[in-house]
């Protein structure tokens, strides 16, 4: 339960997050996200991950639909430990949403 000590306090305590949820004197919750793709008018839309081995589990990679001034023209991987981000985009190829399908012999998370 929260009491008035908790107020302007982070009470997100998890270790591996920049996300907060701050309360506030009129009892109300402040949340604020995690930025884990960011970049000037660009956009990461339809995230998908290998969701047979990892649905409900913690994964490290998702695949996502990239907008360029709310343009889809890339498909996107990232990286949502450390941030890294790959890209696959050519000229006059409009991609759509990703779907993540696994290699049947698949060992590692992202082999697909």
């Amino acid at each position: 339960s929260l009491s008035q000590a908790d107020t302007g306090k982070n009470l997100v305590t998890l270790p591996y997050t920049t996300a907060t949820a701050t309360l506030r004197s009129d009892e109300t919750i402040w949340l604020e996200p995690e930025v884990i793709f960011s970049g000037p008018r660009h956009a990461f839309e339809f995230p998908q991950i290998n969701y047979k081995k990892y649905g409900g589990k913690p994964y490290t990679y998702t695949y996502g639909l990239g907008l360029n001034h709310f343009v889809p023209d890339r498909l996107c991987k990232l990286n949502v430990k450390t941030k890294e981000t790959w890209v696959w985009q050519e000229q006059d190829s409009y991609p759509s949403e990703p779907i993540f399908v696994s290699h049947p012999e698949a060992l590692e998370e992202d082999d697909g």
